[in-house]
């Protein structure tokens, strides 16, 4: 057999090396996804080993499938089975004191269900309501917040109802009613309405002004409890208001929610959320350096947890908030495949798209989807990153998923 000159094997050498350690993100593009990619990446891994992909190691800005990060921290930082809760205090001159704690869940359905509690315990007649929020400390809205009319602009609070988003029918009478059985009419429906057009509608509170030196936050939650509590025969005589609950005061009862994180982090990512996935990204900080809650103690905190538990960098991870609505988030797609191979375990938490665990993510010019492709029970992680204006997240979809 002859032998192969040096040059020769030097060049088989360097060959075999430069695959080995050539970026993937130059060796494994595919070709017919060239037209669709503008600006952008993607990926898609099989068996631990990445098989296509372009620009993994460029960072894009996600918008909700940072959501799987939060989510993931919340799972494994409060752990899927913590309960958030909130406590009622009752003191002799007959005020009734509700202190939050962040539950991203409190609906009317809880409302009136810690209602029936309370007229159960015997008390029939209270004087004023007064709501604590000092869970939070927060100095401004989530980045990326426009304080618009839409839900998913909704401030987060400790102490919030039905995701601070109001929901109402405006009639052509100029008459206000709630546009859903579970939540009796408020007051501050008759008053926001009186600003919007006719029609269904589900409006974030905070987007209209305050009146009477209370948060339209508190407001809502107040006005609900107040109205609530009366339908179970509870009357107050006196005021909504806003304060801390003085030492010594009698613990009435501590609602503690139904859902587990597993069961909010569920919720949260099928309706993509951003109040929730904020408000669980709050409580992260809050568990890790006590409260209250602060913006600042939850980006110390999801990013330790990005280096120590991801193993990701902050080359490869930029996370100033919990909901995606921030353009400053970046990930790259190496990044979110790492990701969703920690995701694994909680991959049934995830919603359905074309018959595949994914999340999306949307914002102006901006399209993606982070998810699985089952085959023969394996999970297979997959990321498309667009910011481009032309949306063909879709297109890349199909041909990953062919591969």
């Amino acid at each position: 057999m002859p032998r192969l000159k040096v040059s020769t094997l030097q060049a088989v050498v360097f060959f075999l090396l430069l695959v080995l350690f050539c970026p993937l993100s130059q060796a494994q593009e595919h070709p017919g996804l060239q037209q669709h990619v503008i600006h952008g990446g993607y990926a898609l891994s099989k068996n631990g080993k990445i098989v296509v992909a372009r620009n993994m190691e460029k960072t894009f800005i996600p918008a909700s499938t940072i959501k799987l990060i939060t989510s993931l921290a919340a799972l494994e930082i409060l752990g899927p089975n913590y309960h958030f809760t909130t406590r009622l205090f009752f003191d002799r001159e007959q005020n009734l004191y509700i202190l939050g704690s962040g539950d991203p869940f409190l609906v009317s359905e809880k409302v009136t269900s810690i209602a029936k509690s309370v007229a159960g315990l015997g008390i029939m007649a209270i004087r004023d309501i007064i709501l604590d929020d000092s869970a939070f400390a927060l100095e401004g809205d989530a980045d990326g917040s426009e304080n618009s009319q839409n839900p998913y602009d909704a401030d987060c609070s400790a102490l919030a109802v039905n995701f601070n988003a109001l929901p109402l029918d405006v009639l052509r009478n100029s008459k206000v009613r709630s546009s859903e059985p579970q939540t009796p009419y408020l007051p501050l429906m008759g008053r926001i309405g009186q600003a919007l057009n006719d029609g269904r509608q589900r409006v974030n509170v905070n987007a209209f002004p305050d009146q009477g030196g209370l948060s339209n936050t508190l407001r809502y939650c107040g006005e609900l409890f107040q109205t609530i509590l009366r339908q179970q025969g509870v009357e107050m005589t006196g005021a909504i208001k806003q304060g801390k609950i003085p030492p010594g005061t009698t613990a009435l009862l501590d609602y503690v929610a139904p859902e587990t994180v597993s069961d909010l982090v569920r919720s949260c990512l099928l309706a993509s959320n951003n109040f929730m996935a904020n408000q669980l990204y709050l409580a992260l900080g809050r568990a890790r350096y006590g409260p209250p809650a602060t913006w600042e103690k939850s980006q110390l905190t999801v990013n330790a947890f990005i280096r120590d538990q991801l193993h990701l960098q902050p080359t490869q991870v930029t996370m100033v908030e919990g909901s995606g609505l921030s353009r400053k988030n970046r990930i790259s797609p190496e990044a979110m495949i790492q990701v969703l191979e920690t995701f694994k375990p909680y991959a049934s938490l995830l919603p359905q798209k074309y018959g595949v665990p994914m999340k999306s993510g949307t914002l102006t010019d901006v399209y993606c989807y982070a998810g699985y492709f089952k085959r023969d029970q394996a999970l297979n992680p997959f990321v498309i990153l667009l910011n481009q204006k032309t949306n063909h997240r879709d297109q890349i979809f199909k041909t990953l998923y062919r591969l």
